[in-house]
């Protein structure tokens, strides 16, 4: 594993003899060889993220073991976890969203009461480092967590109680282009999207935005990404795993915001450049 240090913390990089690697065995992996034979051959291997990929390919199940990032259990495990260009940047994009999440409830402790909504949560694993990230006091913060499925709530209610947050963050189940539905009376200051809008087409993900931004006060922060295939990943993942994605560079995602009238658009990337991250203010 290749590390470079930047503004104090540490990301991976692709090293130089892994991206040649690429170059040989991109075309076999992504259109010689046929999908089921990557399936069959897969399927024997032991790793968890693999199987995990094949059973909910994306899910917050898989993310978990990427973040995790336990010793390889064979071959095919560590081109999976170690070696992918993919679980690198998400490791990557978790340091830098929880960096950039704290340092927004930073600039608001001075307010009374700080609300924040998490859309596509999963656990909430992001908003809950930040706020301990943060040293905001606990009291003060209310974490609203959001998802159309349930099953990682007990996950993550179980991490909140280990940091000792429990009581600042609520799991919520339901679509977040309904928000005013789902928290009538909630109105964020932060609102984070994160892992969300890469699985939406372009109406779906300007209707969520739309719904957020309607709901949030004046001079809210709102914090996303895009996402964009640096290294030719999507047709083998499409193909093998059936994971596709809407990539969106950091300058489309910017004119979404901007057409829906956010402004002060701070973008920033992590080293992998897959993962683009933006900030907006209403």
């Amino acid at each position: 594993m290749q590390l470079v240090e930047v503004n104090g913390m540490q990301f991976e990089v692709l090293p130089w003899s892994q991206r040649a690697a690429k170059l040989i065995a991109d075309p076999l992996r992504n259109y010689l060889l046929p999908a089921s034979f990557w399936q069959r051959v897969l399927r024997h291997s032991r790793s968890p993220l693999i199987a995990e990929s094949f059973r909910r390919p994306g899910g917050w199940q898989s993310m978990r073991i990427v973040y995790a990032n336990e010793p390889p259990v064979d071959l095919f495990d560590r081109m999976a976890v170690r070696s992918n260009p993919i679980s690198m940047a998400s490791r990557n994009r978790r340091k830098l969203i929880v960096s950039k999440l704290s340092e927004i409830v930073k600039s608001r402790a001075g307010e009374s009461q700080l609300s924040i909504i998490g859309v596509g949560a999963g656990p909430g694993l992001h908003v809950q480092e930040a706020i301990c990230q943060s040293g905001i006091e606990p009291a003060r913060v209310k974490a609203y967590l959001i998802d159309r499925d349930s099953d990682a709530f007990e996950y993550g209610r179980q991490c909140a109680r280990d940091r000792g947050i429990e009581n600042c963050v609520s799991f919520v189940q339901g679509d977040a282009r309904e928000i005013r539905r789902v928290l009538p009376h909630v109105e964020p200051q932060i609102v984070k999207v994160v892992g969300l809008l890469e699985y939406l087409t372009d109406d779906q993900a300007l209707d969520l935005l739309r719904a957020l931004r309607e709901v949030m006060v004046p001079g809210a922060q709102i914090l996303t990404h895009g996402i964009v295939d640096r290294y030719n990943t999507a047709p083998f993942v499409a193909r093998t795993f059936g994971l596709k994605h809407v990539y969106r560079t950091g300058s489309q995602v910017r004119q979404m915001l901007e057409t829906l009238g956010f402004h002060s658009i701070e973008m920033s990337q992590e080293p992998l450049k897959i993962y683009p991250i933006l900030i907006a203010r209403k």
